[in-house]
């Protein structure tokens, strides 16, 4: 049994106590801290903190040798600058931050000389990687775009109107659209775009495609990803197919998804930070690593609540069939 490393879990309603009650103070011990910023929890982001973990304890960076303290900012996007001044107030010897919002946060309000390693970020450019920051590198989720309007279209061949819900606030989020917009170009279809700002608006905002449009796509946007449970019941309800990009959408009641392997592109992420702690440095290779989403996984639940048969050929491809 692998050994468990010892967390500070704090939360964005105790973060704002953080200097009062010193939960992360420097610590003066000769362990080296590593700090995990996540924005909120859903199954991407978990399944990419638990490869984050995962990986440290099998590099050998076990409660002996490492502390870890683990923030999630449960979705306070106002408040991620705030949050990661105070993380770096700790002195964490390598800062992880988790998902597109918060590693643009921790960049902006980061020194140079702080090693920072991302996991789960969609698009590096977002996150000042264009620059080429010398105390920056990480793991992003090449979303497959085109295999998931592919998918629509081998499942719905007569789609003409695609519905889309997203945060236009989250950067990785607006790229998605942007990307979707380019690939629709050589086909004759419409997108309806619905925004939110948070996730207790996804619910009402599926309510207003109803009738509007033939299938709901959902992308990289941890904001409608946190609201998926909602999402897919009155979309199913309303007998309209959902197809997500991530395989946790599949499980909360999406349709299908062509989807990253969001614990293995956590690991990875992981084995950087255990690199960045063995040798002391950042790697001198900086570019991120690129995971580009090529699992396929079918509902056969959801599809039976869509009066929906999966075409067999879609099953045989399927690496995952959630029954």
């Amino acid at each position: 049994m692998k050994a468990k490393l010892p967390l500070v879990i704090i939360t964005a309603a105790a973060i704002v106590v953080i200097v009062t009650i010193f939960a992360l103070r420097p610590t003066t011990t000769n362990k080296p801290t590593v700090a995990i910023f996540n924005l909120m929890s859903h199954p991407i982001l978990d399944d990419s903190v638990s490869g984050i973990k995962e990986a440290l304890a099998d590099a050998g960076f076990g409660p002996e040798s490492l502390t870890i303290i683990e923030v999630n900012a449960n979705g306070e996007m106002d408040k991620l600058n705030a949050f990661a001044n105070e993380l770096l107030a700790a002195k964490p010897y390598v800062m992880v931050p988790v998902s597109t919002p918060v590693t643009q946060a921790v960049f902006k309000e980061a020194q140079p000389s702080q090693k920072i390693i991302f996991s789960t970020v969609t698009n590096p450019e977002d996150v000042g990687m264009g620059k080429n920051p010398p105390n920056m590198s990480g793991v992003c989720d090449r979303v497959n775009y085109q295999a998931n309007l592919d998918l629509i279209f081998d499942l719905f061949p007569k789609t003409k109107t695609i519905g889309i819900i997203y945060n236009a606030g989250e950067r990785n989020s607006q790229y998605g659209v942007d990307q979707i917009k380019q690939l629709v170009e050589q086909r004759d279809v419409r997108l309806r775009l619905v925004t939110v700002s948070q996730s207790q608006e996804v619910v009402d905002a599926t309510r207003s495609l109803i009738g509007n449009v033939d299938v709901i796509y959902v992308g990289s946007d941890n904001t409608v990803v946190a609201a998926m449970g909602g999402l897919t019941r009155i979309a199913n309800s309303a007998k309209l197919p959902v197809i997500a990009s991530d395989s946790g959408s599949v499980h909360d009641g999406a349709l299908a998804a062509v989807s990253v392997d969001y614990e293995k592109l956590g690991r990875r992420a992981g084995e950087l930070v255990a690199q960045v702690l063995r040798e002391g440095q950042m790697p001198k290779d900086r570019d991120p690593v690129l995971f580009l989403g090529d699992r396929l996984l079918v509902n056969k639940k959801a599809a039976a609540q869509l009066g929906f048969e999966f075409p067999q050929v879609i099953l045989d491809r399927a690496q995952e069939i959630i029954r």
